[in-house]
């Protein structure tokens, strides 16, 4: 495996992302993959998405790798050859089952991504691609995907591992992560209270996409423009995603004495996709009380000060420090302290801005890719998660629900409150 170590390790954010599928699987989900489904001008063969697969598998043996290690987790890269699981044709009535995006992936067989294709009356052709949370996040995915799409793209560098605490001395480091439970311990004096597990129903996440024409999007930037400045619009969209999760809680009834964010904040190099096998995110974690959630403007004056403060602070460098000891931790250990440390919680709603997807994804096995959806897991708490991103310059919001958390119908009028409120503040 060019560049990569024998065995590779995993970061403090890929341990999270593992404890999260940890988590997901014990209360009976299908544990923390993430989907990209990819709809495509004409069909594709599988023998040909087959036939690539191979060379993929060939280049990348960490494909078939499993999570080991008690000391400095790495990925167990398989001892021979792997070849790729066969892909599979599914053809769908009109109303696809939610069954597709709710199969495991059987990562302790070294199973960490799966390709299906998808024929659905009265729909394009598409190609859904789920991949284990714990390999890789959405940038090297969409990266991944380019590239086992267009043979031509020239083969990226692998995994290289993000461990920033190696470079500070024990004690420094013990300080910072300090510093980072003491905000815990702040948020605690009003603990989140999400709706997990609030329904009787099937262990499921549900998506819908609110999908934004070019001039609506257009308008959703200067909003984002005129609120938010230079916050940026994943801040907007953050904004304006937690004062519609108030408004959704008090719909529900189910009153919550704050909210907490984890904002990801890319740790990438600025324009840099690599390394491709590795979560390259740190989280900058903010609480809203609901007297905050009053207005858009308000949230944003909000979101501002927090992160303000947090980056005075230093607490998201003390995050990425704790994240990097957490990995030492066994999976089970580690998800029972950071559930302890919200009381339970793990947050009140997960949230990803991805920006505008990789521009090489413009054909696939050699057509035209018509549009594109991004799938994300979310853990049984909160329940609730929504993924920003562009695609050819339109905005996509795909809305995720546990439908032990939030039932379908609540969630469609959620996703309806958000498109509205980016567009009118």
């Amino acid at each position: 495996m060019p560049g990569n170590p024998l065995h590779p390790r995993l970061n403090g954010s890929d341990y999270l992302m593992l404890g999260f599928d940890h988590e997901s699987r014990r209360l009976g989900f299908s544990g923390n993959s993430c989907q990209i489904l990819l709809e495509l001008a004409a069909p594709v063969t599988a023998a040909a998405l087959q036939a690539r697969l191979a060379d993929v598998y060939r280049q990348y043996p960490v494909l078939g790798a499993r999570s080991g290690g008690w000391w400095r987790p790495h990925w167990r890269l398989p001892d021979r050859a792997v070849e790729p699981a066969e892909v599979v044709v599914h053809r769908l009535p009109a109303v696809a089952p939610n069954g597709l995006f709710n199969t495991p992936l059987n990562t302790g067989r070294g199973q960490m991504i799966r390709f299906e294709l998808l024929e659905q009356e009265g729909r394009p052709a598409q190609v859904l691609f789920t991949w284990a949370h714990a390999l890789m996040d959405a940038p090297s995915a969409e990266y991944f995907l380019s590239v086992v799409g267009r043979p031509e793209l020239p083969w990226p560098a692998p995994h290289a591992e993000a461990d920033s605490a190696a470079r500070r001395g024990l004690l420094q480091q013990l300080k910072m992560a300090r510093r980072n439970i003491d905000q815990l311990d702040e948020f605690c004096k009003a603990p989140p209270r999400t709706p997990a597990h609030r329904l009787r129903g099937p262990a499921e996440v549900h998506h819908r996409v609110e999908r934004f024409t070019a001039a609506e999007t257009e308008q959703v930037r200067a909003n984002s423009v005129r609120q938010a400045g230079i916050l940026g619009a994943a801040q907007f969209h953050a904004a304006v995603s937690m004062v519609e999760l108030h408004a959704l809680h008090e719909r529900m009834g189910w009153a919550s004495p704050s909210y907490v964010l984890p904002l990801p904040v890319g740790l990438r190099r600025k324009g840099c996709v690599e390394p491709l096998f590795s979560n390259q995110i740190a989280m900058l974690m903010i609480q809203f009380l609901p007297g905050q959630l009053g207005s858009v403007e308000e949230a944003v004056a909000h979101l501002k000060t927090q992160t303000q403060n947090t980056m005075r602070d230093g607490l998201l460098q003390s995050g990425i420090v704790l994240a990097e000891f957490s990995r030492f931790l066994p999976l089970g250990v580690y998800m029972r302290i950071l559930k302890m440390g919200l009381r339970g919680e793990i947050c009140s709603l997960f949230y990803g801005d991805t920006a505008a997807v990789n521009p090489a994804l413009t054909h696939f096995l050699g057509v035209p890719v018509e549009d594109f959806t991004h799938i994300a897991a979310i853990t049984p708490s909160p329940g609730l998660g929504v993924v920003f991103y562009s695609f050819r310059g339109r905005l996509h919001v795909t809305v995720l629900n546990s439908t032990q958390a939030a039932t379908d119908e609540e969630a469609v009028t959620f996703a309806a409150g958000l498109r509205a409120r980016l567009l009118q503040p």
